[in-house]
């Protein structure tokens, strides 16, 4: 099944639950792999297998006890995005199938998209930002104002439910240090995605655009680009459930 992905990755020197174990982890890793982990990481037969005996008689661990992370570099800073629970017991990842939450595009902005090829024929999309900017982000929409009318409209009442998300959002990102970066990787959504046109993809800008149509109380307006962005992701998550009901037919 499809999913996308909103990741938190904790700057390692932030760390306080199992920093020793991190730090070897992620320098054994890139020693071992020759860089961090990769969105596009393809095991062939038993090499991981292998990687993971050879991690543990480097930790001096058993091979069960072994702990997960992905892992990534920023100005030779390590930021890690565990598979366990941080010390507030929340996940460092949020995975939903067939479509992206359209709230989770208003914690971003344009130009932090990331698109990524390949010479298989694949690529993603990922956009990346400071959970402190974030934070702020959550922070200036949420005090919009859009109460000037008496009429309560099915686009404010769906704009107020956008924000409630986001709110929910913004708990979460609060029990991660602000120092850490919020990653939105579309994942395998992009199997239905021309290549030509990752590039073109621009949800981000839409909602954007949204939030400053709705700050100068053009409602009509906001409306109209909101709609056309629900259409196009209901298409796509219908493309992508027709698809998985295929493969089990």
């Amino acid at each position: 099944m499809p999913s996308c992905y909103l990741q938190v990755y904790e700057k390692l020197t932030s760390v306080n639950k199992d920093y020793n174990y991190w730090k070897e982890y992620t320098s054994f890793y890139e020693n071992y792999w020759g860089g961090p982990t990769s969105p596009y990481g393809i095991w062939f037969g038993n090499e991981y297998e292998t990687f993971e005996n050879t991690l543990a008689d480097h930790l001096q661990v058993d091979r069960k006890e072994l702990k997960q992370c992905l892992f990534i570099k920023e100005n030779d800073d390590y930021y890690i995005c565990p598979s366990e629970l941080n010390e507030n017991k929340q996940s460092y990842s949020y995975l939903v199938d067939n479509i992206i939450p359209l709230h989770w595009f208003l914690l971003f902005n344009e130009n932090q998209k990331k698109v990524f090829k390949t010479h298989w024929g694949f690529g993603a999309i990922h956009y990346s930002s400071s959970i402190s900017k974030c934070l702020d982000e959550i922070s200036r929409i949420n005090k919009i104002q859009n109460s000037n009318s008496d009429v309560e409209t099915e686009f404010k009442i769906n704009f107020n439910n956008l924000i409630l998300d986001l709110l929910e959002t913004n708990k979460w990102l609060k029990t991660f240090n602000s120092d850490g970066i919020l990653i939105l990787n579309y994942g395998d959504l992009l199997a239905n995605f021309p290549q030509n046109s990752l590039d073109k993809e621009d949800s981000v800008r839409i909602m954007n655009d949204i939030i400053d149509l709705v700050k100068k109380n053009s409602f009509s307006d906001a409306e109209t680009i909101f709609n056309f962005l629900i259409e196009r992701w209901s298409k796509i998550e219908f493309s992508n459930q027709r698809n998985e009901s295929n493969l089990n037919n």
